[in-house]
């Protein structure tokens, strides 16, 4: 089963100062939920974004699935093979030709 994939294009901020941060951190906590992320200003230094643990780590998957996704194709051979693999698959499934998940891992 394919995981679920952010929209991150619905991705909205919301500009704060550090003074508002540190005035006002459990309004910001909240603001930063999903696929909102709070955009820290500060004069001193680099802007920050303060975001949800949960939409980072799912950012980081998809970022992950993107660079061997990447690689893969970037093996001219190994893409070549999937496409002529992908050529037959229904055929192979329906013909019972394929084995399963518990049938190579024993699962």
């Amino acid at each position: 089963m394919a995981a679920a994939r952010t929209d991150f294009t619905r991705i909205t901020a919301k500009k704060v100062s550090a003074t508002d941060l540190r005035d006002s951190l459990k309004d910001c906590l909240k603001a930063a939920r999903a696929n909102r992320v709070v955009l820290v200003q500060n004069r001193r230094q680099p802007a920050k974004y303060l975001v949800d643990k949960e939409f980072l780590d799912t950012l980081m998957k998809e970022r992950e699935s993107i660079l061997a996704t990447l690689k893969i194709l970037a093996d001219r051979e190994m893409t070549d093979r999937l496409l002529k693999l992908s050529k037959t698959i229904d055929e192979d499934v329906a013909a019972g030709r394929l084995l399963t998940t518990a049938d190579v891992f024993g699962e």
